[in-house]
């Protein structure tokens, strides 16, 4: 017997061995991990049963197509014995085990209880290769030879006379195959990345289209040709290919997956989990349908249905780095920051080149007001995909921290042109359009965030913020009503309604408001500033002084508060600490013209004449109108004294 198998498998490699193409290619090394479970190392001799099965088919491919497969890694893995079915045993194998650094992970099993579905299962996207032990090993070799063929792109054909056959195989590669394993001869070994480069994506398009026109009702067509066109977002193309998968098999799991995503990507939600429900239905494991409802129920604001699938694709998959990434996600914008970053990092342990997680980590930093970090890791984002327009919105925010808003607006049109559905971009534009004083492009850019976002509270209240610089008031109201009706906690909305009342000099109505502000949220800086002045006004000379304290301690960088504080105390004659608080305004902002001007001022009542004199100087050399008779009163000042003074007033005089 056994040397009867070793003959029908020389007769197997003189078949395939006709098909070699003359072309000289180099040759690529495709390394292999691989793991057979509790049953399968019953097998007497398995292990060099499994190093021939794999050397043979290596022979075929190098023959063919250039490519080598060699055995890096070869271990154990537990397959369930409760499992019934190859597909959910395949989902449960790429759940448990890792490619490490391994290109494809291939499975035995020696399950005697499951269904006669399939010999073998492989995926594409994934690079997995589960194999049953069947009778004869020349089975298992042509087995293996057909789903490795899948890793490569071929597909199921109904077409003798093929190895991709699903009626009557043959040992050969037909020329549809053919072309497609050498179209994917170089392809990617990454679950994060496509296989295929963009630039091969039209070609692949081209191979399968002429495949789907000799209309044989193959299946695997339409379902390729859906991935493809989800991978270039054409989602119109990928609906009518999923539609027809479904249409010849109306229990294709992949079909009513991929009709989800094409759904669930325009926008119809509801329909996108029907489809995500009829797969759980067919496949209650397949762990990237229970991700995609997590990004389904994310769409419809059903935060606790989306966690809950997004732990539950966890559980199927603990090494999911894309489900750790967008649970992450979810809790940023739910507020829990610290339960963000702790996903986000399990995200990047498994896979610190993820994109996505990179630039939400970068989010989460900004949250937590680490700026340098968070440009760090939103740059590295960049640098692998530099689609990501969350990583702009990211810059942008930097930016603005530093005070550098010219770039930050930047950084907000390339978030907004890479998704122009892309609400908070939209709300951080119009915020770094009214620090411009751009108050029109303010008020337009926030209500385009709202008309995306219908809930958008932070939106509503810096709409108010931008009717109040427009002197619009009643609108501002309105705006605050409208987000505290969303969020009745929000202190923003009762910080810009305290600044409405104060325009509208209604000061004890804005005090009051200010105060609730702060009830909500002690860490916000503005009401603190805004009560200083009104205590101010009161003579109120202890209580405003912490106030504009507290205000600098909570925003270092807030200009205006800065600048109140140092007016204060100039006003209580406090001179040292006023040009303390005017010095911290210049080094936020170096152009700051008014600043040295009170900087001059205040240095002349400390007669420091010579540095009074430098400061004004720097204030005319920015534009700054110097008053006249403050100016000659200096200079005079100077004259009185040393000559080296008088000569510098001289030359200030007659400049």
């Amino acid at each position: 017997m056994r040397l009867f198998k070793i003959f029908l498998f020389s007769v197997f490699l003189l078949l395939l061995i006709k098909t070699v193409t003359s072309q000289v290619q180099p040759v690529r090394t495709v390394t292999l991990k691989v793991v057979v479970d509790e049953e399968y190392r019953k097998k007497d001799e398995w292990r060099e049963e499994v190093k021939k099965m794999v050397a043979s088919t290596s022979i075929v491919f190098e023959k063919n197509f250039g490519i080598r497969f060699e055995i890096k890694n070869m271990g154990f893995w537990t397959s369930k014995n409760s499992q019934t079915s190859m597909m959910i045993l395949f989902n449960d194998l790429q759940g448990t085990v890792t490619p490490e650094d391994c290109d494809i992970v291939l499975g035995f099993t020696g399950q005697h209880n499951l269904n006669h579905d399939f010999n073998g299962v492989a995926s594409y996207l994934n690079g997995y290769i589960l194999l049953r032990n069947v009778r004869f090993i020349s089975s298992e070799r042509n087995t293996l030879l057909h789903e490795l063929s899948h890793i490569f792109g071929a597909i199921d054909l109904n077409e003798q006379g093929s190895i991709m056959s699903t009626t009557r195989p043959d040992l050969k590669f037909n020329t549809f195959t053919r072309d497609i394993i050498q179209l994917n001869r170089l392809r990617r070994f990454n679950p994060y990345v496509f296989p295929l480069p963009k630039e091969r994506l039209d070609e692949a398009v081209s191979l399968y289209k002429q495949r789907k026109s000799l209309n044989m009702q193959e299946l695997d067509v339409h379902i390729v040709l859906a991935l493809l066109h989800l991978e270039r977002e054409n989602y119109a193309p990928m609906i009518r290919e999923s539609l027809r998968a479904v249409e010849i098999d109306p229990n294709s799991p992949d079909g009513h997956n991929l009709l989800g995503i094409a759904y669930r990507r325009t926008g119809k939600i509801d329909q996108a989990i029907e489809h995500y429900f009829k797969v759980l239905e067919l496949q209650p494991n397949k762990t990237e349908v229970h991700y995609n409802l997590g990004i389904a129920y994310m769409k419809k604001s059903l935060n606790e249905k989306a966690i809950e699938e997004y732990k539950k694709a966890i559980e199927l998959n603990p090494n999911y780095a894309k489900a750790y990434s967008n649970l992450g996600h979810l809790y940023l914008e739910m507020g829990h920051v610290d339960f963000a970053i702790v996903e986000l990092r399990k995200a990047l342990c498994i896979y610190p080149e993820l994109p996505e997680a990179l630039a939400t980590f970068g989010a989460a930093l900004i949250a937590k007001r680490q700026y340098k970090k968070a440009e760090e890791v939103s740059l590295k984002s960049l640098q692998i995909d530099p689609g990501l327009s969350g990583a702009h919105n990211n810059l942008g925010s930097v930016y603005m921290n530093e005070n550098m808003v010219g770039k930050a607006i930047e950084e907000y049109l390339k978030a907004i042109d890479l998704n122009p559905l892309f609400h908070q971009a939209f709300y951080n534009l119009g915020r770094a359009y009214l620090i411009m004083g751009k108050v029109d492009s303010a008020i337009e850019t926030f209500k385009k965030a709202i008309s995306l976002d219908a809930n958008y509270h932070e939106a509503y209240a810096n709409l108010a913020s931008a009717y109040i610089k427009k002197g619009a008031i009643e609108q501002a109201l309105s705006a605050c009503e409208k987000a505290l009706a969303i969020k009745p906690d929000y202190a923003n909305a009762y910080f810009n309604r305290a600044l409405a009342y104060f325009t509208m000099e209604q000061y004890e109505k804005a005090e009051e408001e200010a105060g609730k502000a702060i009830d909500f949220d002690s860490l916000l800086a503005d009401p603190y500033n805004l009560l200083g002045i009104l205590w101010e006004q009161k003579d109120k000379t202890e209580e405003a002084q912490t106030a504009y304290e507290n205000a600098v301690r909570l925003k270092p960088t807030f200009i205006e508060a800065q600048m109140n504080l140092a007016n204060f105390f100039y006003k209580q004659n406090q001179f040292l600490k006023a040009a303390g608080s005017y010095e911290r305004v210049i080094a936020i902002d170096p152009r700051n013209a008014q600043t040295y001007n009170n900087l001059a001022v205040v240095y002349f009542r400390l007669e420091k004449y010579k540095e009074a004199l430098e400061y004004l100087r720097k204030a005319e050399s920015l534009g700054f109108q110097v008053h006249p008779d403050f100016k000659s009163s200096l200079l005079k000042k100077i004259k009185n004294t040393t000559t080296l003074h008088a000569q510098a007033a001289v030359e200030y005089a007659l400049q």
